[in-house]
């Protein structure tokens, strides 16, 4: 039977990820990631013309995977604002124990960096879309603060990969709590000034 298209260009990603992992986050090259699919190079380059665009597709993929996890039991765009609130902390929280955005956090900085000072991500305009459409809909409840939702998704983005990639700088001092401090943070940012004061789950 043959292999479609997609279900090619998904083991492509699945062995780049493999890859990924078992080298620490290294660099790996094409020529790995095609062995280890079982398919030809020129199979590969007939999708990615190099081992960067495969990582960013794989890293697309995987973000989105988290995203589209955690959100499918309690859409962001109906839950209520508490339940929003948490379901990203939850994929943050999930983002930040991802075994592969870990390793390539470790191990090609200068890969991920520009994702944080230069340009937004094909992933990273995925979720601000997702945050601007929750954000509006809790606006139109009366639960969300006023303010265009582009621009509020785009500090919570902002807020929330920071506490990400900075988490280790306070780990000695949040610990565990650093899920409540987050809930906080984007609870006391997001809700309307005349709202109840934040809640926050225990």
């Amino acid at each position: 039977m043959s292999i479609c298209k997609a279900d090619i260009g998904d083991q492509v990603l699945d062995a780049a990820r493999a890859c990924l992992i078992r080298s620490g986050g290294r660099k790996v090259t094409l020529a790995e990631v095609a062995r280890e699919a079982g398919v030809s190079r020129p199979t590969v380059y007939r999708r990615w013309p190099d081992m960067s665009e495969i990582t960013r597709a794989l890293l697309t993929r995987e973000v989105m995977g988290i995203v589209t996890a955690v959100t499918d039991v309690t859409p962001l765009r109906t839950a209520e604002f508490d339940a929003t609130v948490d379901l990203v902390v939850r994929v943050a929280a999930a983002l930040r124990d991802d075994e592969l955005v870990a390793a390539l956090w470790r191990s090609q900085r200068e890969f991920m960096t520009p994702y944080v000072f230069d340009r937004l991500g094909t992933s990273q305009q995925g979720v601000l879309a997702i945050l601007a459409d929750a954000i509006a809909h809790g606006q139109r409840r009366g639960q969300v603060r006023d303010g265009e939702p582009e621009k509020l998704a785009a500090m919570v983005l902002l807020i929330t990969q920071t506490s990400i990639q900075s988490r280790a700088l306070v780990e000695s001092i949040l610990g565990d709590d650093w899920s409540r401090e987050l809930h906080y943070a984007l609870s006391s940012y997001l809700r309307r000034p005349d709202g109840d004061l934040p809640s926050i789950p225990g």
